[in-house]
């Protein structure tokens, strides 16, 4: 174990007994519990978020859920997005920022003690991959009558934490297919089991139709360069390569899209391309009007990141690069759902791509394949093939 290892757990160890500090001062409060009232947990990124806001409908519809007053306790970098397109089946948002959740006590004092006042009647979990830092700490903590989680994925080295720790939380602990499953499917199977129905919904979906366009004078590919992770970036090379040749064979412009972290390899690109075609909007988007961005796109080509989750809801063709972190659960797309995408990962998982079940157990929990190994040739004939397609 290296020490930055041991120093990351050392320092998780101390966040734990400071979480269990304030949990035991926050029980000394006051507490009235409330009948019909509904919290529900999911502190995951953008693409796990639009992964899972379909069955909010669900949940308020049905017939277990539909008297009550839902509140959503979401991750703060995707409020906007929540805001914009879940607010009619919401009725209360409260926010998160996970940095400070982790590192701020005085904020996660805060934050629980105003949890636990509320007195939720009923929290629900919504993360397969529960966190006991965050998730799990948080439904103890609100002292609910009805606390529900998934029984968690099967991860070696966090699944005898959480059953240690943080399992007896929950008064209902789901169980959940021990193979890995695209994370739609997964949470299909989730909410099914908690509102006793079979779920009909076939895919993500997402209406942005009510958003105004971009006022771009031509039809567009959107370009998103950018990802968190240095191991799921395509190199910037690359994409001006591909770039360039849609540039000359396309009366299409290009939108090179992104965070404002992403908007400096944004930059790069747009500078070495030097054309009046190419437009860089990295950084200058909030998360509803890329959706939109991308809904009104020809094509979408990025890294494995949100943008494919967007282009997946709006069903814009798209091409993800990805060097494979996570195959089955967050990519490739079911089949079934009937996308125009096409994913392109390294050779390693190229040679095997007929054999889904190998790929899922290889690198399912994670991948450290050179994503660069990947060749720009290979992201040309994909588009071509999907611009043939429209």
């Amino acid at each position: 174990m290296t020490l930055s290892l041991i120093i990351i757990k050392l320092f998780n160890l101390i966040r734990y007994f400071a979480y269990f500090v304030l949990d035991f001062i926050i029980s000394f409060n006051k507490q009235i519990l409330k009948p019909n009232t509904l919290l529900l947990i999911k502190l995951d990124s953008i693409g796990d978020y639009l992964l899972f806001r379909n069955f909010l409908e669900y949940l308020k519809k049905s017939e277990k859920f539909k008297d009550y007053r839902i509140t959503l306790l979401g991750n703060i970098i995707w409020k906007e997005l929540a805001e914009t397109f879940d607010s009619q089946t919401i009725d209360n948002f409260l926010w998160l920022e996970r940095q400070k959740f982790n590192n701020n006590i005085l904020y996660k004092y805060h934050l629980l003690n105003s949890i636990y006042k509320y007195g939720f009647e009923t929290v629900i979990n919504c993360s397969y991959s529960r966190e006991i830092l965050f998730g799990d700490s948080i439904v103890k903590t609100s002292r609910a009558i009805n606390r529900i989680g998934s029984i968690g994925s099967p991860d070696s080295h966090v699944k005898w934490k959480r059953n240690l720790l943080t399992d007896r939380a929950y008064t209902k602990l789901i169980p959940s297919s021990n193979q890995i499953m695209f994370e739609f499917d997964r949470n299909k199977e989730y909410f099914s089991k908690i509102l006793n129905v079979n779920l009909d919904i076939i895919k993500p979906f997402l209406n942005t139709y009510k958003l105004d366009s971009f006022d771009i004078n031509k039809e567009y590919v959107v370009v998103f360069p950018g990802a968190n992770h240095s191991k799921r970036k395509w190199d910037k090379e690359k994409y001006s390569i591909v770039i360039a040749h849609l540039l000359k064979n396309y009366e299409l412009d290009i939108v090179l899209a992104g965070s404002i972290s992403d908007y400096i390899i944004a930059d790069d690109i747009f500078n070495k391309l030097k054309s009046e075609r190419v437009k860089n909007f990295a950084g200058k988007t909030n998360l509803p009007q890329l959706a939109k961005l991308i809904s009104d796109s020809k094509l979408l080509i990025s890294n494995e990141t949100s943008a494919i989750h967007f282009a997946a809801a709006v069903n814009t063709p798209f091409i993800c690069i990805s060097n494979g972190n996570h195959f089955g659960r967050f990519h490739p797309y079911p089949k079934e759902m009937g996308l125009k995408a096409i994913f392109i990962y390294p050779k390693e998982i190229m040679d095997y791509i007929s054999d889904y079940d190998y790929l899922k157990s290889k690198y399912g929990f994670g991948s450290e394949l050179n994503i660069n190994c990947i060749n720009e040739n290979e992201v040309v004939a994909a588009a071509e093939k999907l611009l043939t397609k429209e």
